[in-house]
């Protein structure tokens, strides 16, 4: 690749008139760009058809998202490389993110956890085993696959149908290194006992085709072939050999009829789709071969909420294919990509593959369906990552976060207990508030608590706030049963006016117990914690990620953090269920009474009995006295009784 290093060499937040002519003098040329924070990490790797075109927007008074805001605003400086193509650029820039794997880009989780299928190409004997990573090793691989049992499975079924060697003896390139007894695998017709030369290098080479075809999917061929060598064994009267070519169409037949879920045609075609949630997205890829959807795997994008899906489906495109995966001809997207993104992924993805690449949108049909159906499985995928960090022992994340919130706020211990509270009401009515308990990052709802208000009966959050506590702390020093375990930190729902409510209740009361607010977003996403500007021992450490804000309050960007970002939105979101809920059960208990209610000797039975006989309150309201007295039960002085509550109450007129 020819490119040319171009260093700018200047601090943007020092030096903006520097910075805009140092931008004046960056090529309208292809390349990638490397932003850089104070401390020279680097921040967030792109490409650019036009370097200077590409600059410039993100410096121009134009909207970005909050995460490329973000990012911004930490630029210290940047460098770019000319690339002699897109082509060029964009192959850059898929490198340079996977090796310095930059804060700001959206990454696709690290798949060496994942099993792959290794063909051992480089060998004269190739061999098919698992691996746990690719490698620049001349082999080519197939993968990821979600589980080794799935691998195994895949394996057990190639050794059924091509009986390769497994052994790991290194095999010279002359003939004469083949004179070993064959091994036990011969006997039991598992090795075509390549160590002791009883198949020649041309034979051999078959096997590996075979092998290969049917990992890409295949199968037809695969089929085929073997139904040609079978005939051919037999024609030749060599029985024994058209027997063994029998019994892997046997198996290759069994493997059809697991792998059963049709599809029209038989092409060979990814589908590819992504979902998000509050914090985090993914993306779910369907592999169809042959018509036939052989397997999916998702991958999670930590704390890429604020990416578009676009941005995400080409982020994934170009972090999933490389020259040792199997790229298909036609991969499905459920949302379209920029064109000249789609373009130049097409092109990266023809020289992986060796042939023509299409990337498309589907607007109706089965690929149409298939990319509504990846969205779901997407979608499900982090629904249960939710449910999991819901329930279980902590895990290393939310330790992490644990610790991240008490260094950020300089609390006096890791926050083993959280309570964290939520306000609910209509409008003036039903208003009530939620007490959720995390011990050790994990819920503990045996120990939830359910507020409604007593003492305040016009809405305001923070009036609320201060009565829930001031009830709650005095359970606290009274030792109530269920209430007697101070917390080493409360969450409120809200900003710092929540928190302000909340200290003063706690220094009435003689305790010192951090206290921060959760902040939403105007898409009421969890956005920021924040708390007394005291709490912040040393903000300069964390540059712009927390700040004054014009109450005199420091904010914490949930943005920058991941970990700490999907903590407390689980949190917040755990608080905003609880207090709603029960608000919801408030609300129907209250518009469950009607008129009917207090009226002497009209118990259930009669209430049942006049709304079965006309259907609504409104219906009764309607009714004579007379036709009153047609409801089983109720006779003329208890009609009359009914029609005059009903006619007289003035919250059903």
């Amino acid at each position: 690749m020819s490119s040319t290093i171009v260093l700018t060499d200047l601090t943007i937040k020092q030096d903006k008139e520097k910075f805009r002519e140092e931008l004046s003098r960056v090529p309208e040329k292809p390349g990638v760009y490397i932003m850089h924070d104070e401390t020279d990490k680097i921040l967030y790797v792109g490409k650019a058809i036009v370097l200077k075109n590409r600059l410039k927007s993100y410096f121009a008074d134009i909207p970005h998202s909050a995460r490329i805001t973000s990012m911004i605003s930490q630029i210290s400086r940047f460098e770019y490389i000319v690339c002699g193509s897109e082509m060029e650029a964009l192959l850059l820039e898929n490198n340079l993110i996977k090796k310095h794997k930059p804060k700001y880009n959206v990454l696709l989780k690290d798949d060496k956890g994942y099993p792959y299928i290794k063909v051992t190409l480089g060998e004269r004997f190739p061999r098919v085993v698992l691996a746990r990573r690719v490698e620049k090793d001349g082999a080519k691989y197939f993968g990821p696959y979600f589980s080794a049992f799935t691998v195994k499975q895949l394996l057990e079924t190639i050794e059924s149908i091509v009986p390769l060697r497994t052994c790991r003896k290194k095999i010279g390139p002359r003939d004469e290194s083949l004179n070993d007894r064959p091994c036990l695998n011969y006997h039991m017709g598992r090795c075509k006992g390549v160590c002791a030369g009883k198949i020649s290098d041309e034979e051999y080479g078959k096997m590996v085709r075979l092998a290969l075809d049917f990992l890409a999917g295949n199968t037809r061929d695969v089929e085929k072939r073997l139904e040609e060598e079978m005939l051919a064994a037999a024609a030749r009267e060599e029985f024994e050999a058209a027997a063994e070519y029998r019994d892997r169409l046997k198996a290759l037949s069994q493997l059809k009829v697991r792998q059963s879920t049709s599809l029209i045609g038989d092409e060979d075609f990814d589908t590819v789709a992504v979902a998000k949630n509050s914090v985090d997205a993914c993306a779910e890829v369907f592999f169809v071969r042959g018509g036939k959807l052989l397997g999916r795997e998702f991958f999670i994008f930590d704390g890429a909420a604020d990416a578009s899906d676009g941005e995400l489906l080409e982020a994934f495109i170009k972090g999933f294919y490389n020259e040792n995966q199997y790229v298909p001809q036609k991969i499905y997207i459920d949302v379209p990509l920029d064109e000249e993104d789609s373009s130049l992924l097409e092109q990266a993805l023809e020289t992986f593959r060796g042939g023509k690449v299409h990337i498309i949108v589907p607007q109706k049909g089965e690929k149409r369906r298939l990319c509504d159906l990846a969205k779901q499985n997407a979608s499900t995928a982090l629904e249960n990552r939710e449910k999991a960090a819901l329930s279980g022992k902590p895990s290393e994340r939310e330790t992490r976060a644990l610790s991240h919130i008490q260094e950020i706020f300089n609390l006096p211990e890791l926050p083993g207990r959280i309570e964290a509270y939520d306000i609910s009401n209509q409008g003036d009515s039903e208003i009530d508030a939620s007490m959720v308990v995390f011990t050790g990052g994990k819920p503990s709802r045996s120990e939830y608590r359910l507020f409604k208000m007593k003492r305040i009966t016009t809405r305001s959050d923070t009036d609320s706030m201060t009565e829930t506590l001031e009830r709650r702390v005095k359970r606290l020093l009274e030792g109530s049963q269920g209430f007697e375990k101070a917390p080493d930190l409360i969450l409120a729902d809200g900003g710092i006016g929540q928190v302000n409510a909340i200290l003063a209740v706690l220094a009435d009361n003689g305790l010192a117990i951090p206290v921060l607010g959760m902040v939403k977003d105007d898409r009421h996403r969890s956005r920021a914690l924040c708390g007394p500007k005291d709490y912040a021992a040393d903000m300069e450490k964390y540059g712009s990620e927390a700040q004054l804000t014009r109450d005199n309050s420091v904010e914490f960007d949930l943005r920058s953090d991941p970990d700490i970002w999907r903590f407390i939105t689980t949190v917040q979101d755990e608080a905003h269920r609880v207090a709603v809920g029960y608000n919801r059960k408030l609300t129907e208990k209250r518009y469950k009474r009607s008129a009917l209610d207090d009226i002497p000797g009209v118990g259930e039975k009669r209430k049942i009995a006049l709304y079965k006989e006309f259907g609504s309150i409104t219906a009764i309201r309607e009714a004579t006295v007379d036709e009153l007295t047609r409801v089983p039960g109720i006779g003329m002085a208890r009609a009359k009784d009914i029609y005059k509550a009903i006619h007289s109450d003035p919250v059903n007129n």
